[in-house]
């Protein structure tokens, strides 16, 4: 089966499946495999870390909106909790941690303006997700990361096989 991840989505699924995400600029594809049992995760990354909305009202006496938590969107449009989600999924199909490997495609500088700014939200969502795999002792084994060109990703469960395809370019395994 074909399981198609949209921006901010992710999804943890098994051998025979393929995941596959578009439309990847500036956002981080994170891929992690569990080569024993065939298991795979993809998370389509968005930011690199939560921030939640500022509430309506800020003065005390006044009902403020309350955060938003991990579970209402899955956590895998932010670098921070990406992994985390991720990984709860896994373990609960019976993953080891000592055998999953990591792979990341992505953070682009796609606009000009982007120049200016010593790192881009690309940069910053590349540098948070290296970290967060460091943080959680994931290796990372592959990577396809900057530039200026999108990115589309093809994640293969039965082999852990990463390819990324973009415009006017050869596709890449990572």
């Amino acid at each position: 089966m074909i399981i198609k991840v949209e921006m901010g989505e992710g999804v943890v699924s098994d051998s025979p499946d393929i995941i596959t995400t578009v439309g990847c600029g500036s956002c981080v594809i994170l891929t992690l495999y569990d080569a024993v049992r065939k298991v795979g995760g993809l998370a389509h990354v968005m930011l690199p870390e939560e921030n939640p909305p500022a509430p309506p009202f800020a003065k005390g006496g006044i009902s403020e909106s309350p955060p938003l938590k991990k579970g209402d969107s899955g956590g895998f449009e932010y670098a921070s909790t990406a992994i985390p989600s991720l990984l709860d999924e896994m373990f609960k199909s019976g993953c080891s941690r000592r055998n999953i490997t990591a792979k990341i495609a992505g953070g682009a500088k796609m606009f000009a303006s982007y120049a200016e700014f010593p790192a881009g939200i690309g940069e910053q969502n590349v540098k948070n997700v290296r970290q967060m795999l460091v943080n959680q002792a994931i290796p990372l084994t592959g990577f396809d990361v900057g530039g200026k060109h999108g990115r589309s990703v093809e994640f293969y469960l039965d082999s852990g096989r990463v390819v990324v395809k973009a415009f006017s370019k050869e596709d890449r395994e990572i």
